[in-house]
């Protein structure tokens, strides 16, 4: 009668909305093991027993043992919050050993398998499942066979091969003599598992075994297109090939093309400024699961500071660098989809630092590197370098360095100058302006300065032309006076 009215309470529950909703919870580590083997047979009094292992303490562990079409015989929860029934193993983390007592005058003749569920704040994060027999003379059973499959797993990924990995029994612990398996594709998820079965024998395998009663298939699927598949696996019923004994089907989705990397515009050669490079790749895509979030993985290398610089996750793909500090960079950009495929593509840029503009104004004219400035006073000297550009990032920290005759005698970009008493005999000084950024890059702008005070003496040509005309004057009045006395010598008859 127990059983009976556990099966009523049972199918009600199965029009009931549940509250355990699967929700996936990738802060929290579950591990559920059991300490009996695949296809047990209980024909007697026997325990059950396993270990879940969690990182979170407040948990509830449930439980329930379902026949192979679904039927309840029997739940219950292993804790309640609160209770301290987890003990701590290690730092962070906590274990919970469970027992379940089944006596097989209990229930029917079963294949049937016990269920563990792990429960969060009201929502189901982990499950795991181990088919068992219960022998009752009394009772037929529902189904003489029993499948666990271990790989793949329902709405799994493939990629390039598939891969079945299955372990079958029978209730009197024998190994099926056949399997039939079948692996259809469909345009959407919602026509997958959804039909009739045509049973074919093309379909039919004679599984080799292990000892523990495995065996593996394989589908050969480099070739074939990417979309939704369904996997059914059938153990054909002793009395006829077209009625099965177990059926599992399981939706799968193959993935053999590679996530499509589209950068709305390749970074590029930059100056330095208080912006950022914005890269784009947010119309990348997976050539067929487009409704897939995929994964960005940014890396970026400095080549002065050899940095690296990671920046990853879902939907991120938009990638912004500072572009304050200039250096040789390389960009790798990785994108993976959820089938675990991942295309790569990888750049390398520059940031430059751009020189500063020197504008240099002097008793506030405008002047020019090379230019010959003529003072009209020595003294309170107007020395303007405050209009210099530069880019926006360094225009706030730029230096202004004054030198004379190449000797720096102050900074700042608003000075005077008074000629200097140990020059003050000198006709001319060569006055120079570095405008430096805090990167320490730099331009320069000389001229010289003309001291209006210095006395002017006479340029050396004219000296040379002035000596040469005194030489001239001086010969043609030699030459005169020669010829002058020449004439008034007396001149003797010759007659005589």
């Amino acid at each position: 009668m127990r059983v009976v009215l556990l099966g009523i309470i049972s199918v009600c529950f199965i029009f009931l909305p549940l509250d355990s909703v699967y929700a996936e919870n990738e802060e929290i580590d579950v591990s559920i093991g059991f300490d009996f083997s695949f296809g047990e047979i209980i024909d007697n009094e026997k325990i059950l027993s396993g270990t879940v292992i969690t990182s979170e303490e407040n948990i509830i562990v449930s439980w329930d043992i379902q026949n192979s079409t679904g039927f309840k015989f029997n739940w219950g929860d292993f804790n309640s919050i609160g209770s301290g029934d987890l003990s701590e193993v290690s730092q962070n983390y906590f274990s919970l050993e469970w027992e379940v007592s089944v006596n097989s005058i209990d229930y029917y003749s079963c294949s049937c398998q016990l269920n563990i569920y792990v429960g969060y704040e009201n929502n189901l994060i982990h499950e795991s499942s181990m088919p068992f027999f219960i022998l009752n003379d009394m009772y037929y059973s529902d189904s003489n066979h029993s499948m666990l499959i271990s790989n793949p797993s329902d709405m799994g990924w493939i990629n390039g091969d598939l891969i079945i990995e299955a372990q079958a029994k029978d209730i009197h612990g024998n190994q099926p003599s056949s399997v039939q398996i079948y692996l259809n594709r469909y345009v959407t998820f919602t026509e997958t598992c959804s039909g009739d079965i045509t049973y074919s024998d093309d379909n039919i395998i004679t599984p080799l075994y292990n000892e523990d009663n495995s065996f593996t298939y394989h589908f050969d699927m480099n070739s074939q297109p990417d979309g939704w598949y369904e996997l059914i696996i059938l153990i054909p019923s002793e009395n006829s090939l077209n009625e099965y004994d177990v059926y599992s089907c399981m939706s799968l989705k193959l993935n053999n093309l590679m996530p499509v990397i589209s950068i709305l515009d390749n970074p590029s050669n930059q100056f330095e400024d208080d912006g950022f490079l914005i890269i784009d790749a947010s119309s990348s895509e997976d050539p067929v699961w487009t409704e897939d979030v995929l994964y960005y993985i940014w890396t970026i290398t400095n080549s002065v500071t050899s940095d690296i610089l990671i920046h990853e996750g879902f939907n991120q793909g938009i990638f912004e660098l500072s572009l304050e500090d200039s250096a040789d960079y390389t960009l790798k950009l990785e994108i993976m989809d959820q089938g675990g495929l991942s295309s790569t593509e990888e750049f390398n840029f520059s940031i430059s630092n751009k020189l500063p503009d020197i504008s240099l104004l002097i008793n506030d004219v405008e002047v020019i590197d090379g230019e010959d400035i003529k003072l009209n006073d020595i003294e309170n000297i107007i020395l303007d370098g405050s209009n210099s550009d530069d880019t926006i990032n360094d225009l706030d920290n730029l230096r202004c360095i004054w030198s004379i005759n190449t000797v720096a005698i102050f900074e700042g970009c608003e000075r005077e100058l008074t000629w200097p008493e140990e020059n003050i005999d000198d006709k001319e000084l060569v006055l120079r302006l570095d405008v430096m950024d805090d990167d320490g890059a730099y331009s320069s702008v000389s001229v010289k300065l003309i001291n209006p005070n210095a006395d002017n003496p006479l340029p050396y040509p004219i000296i040379v032309l002035f000596i040469s005309f005194l030489f001239l004057i001086s010969s043609v009045f030699y030459r005169f006076r020669k010829d002058s006395e020449s004439s008034s010598i007396p001149k003797w008859s010759k007659e005589k």
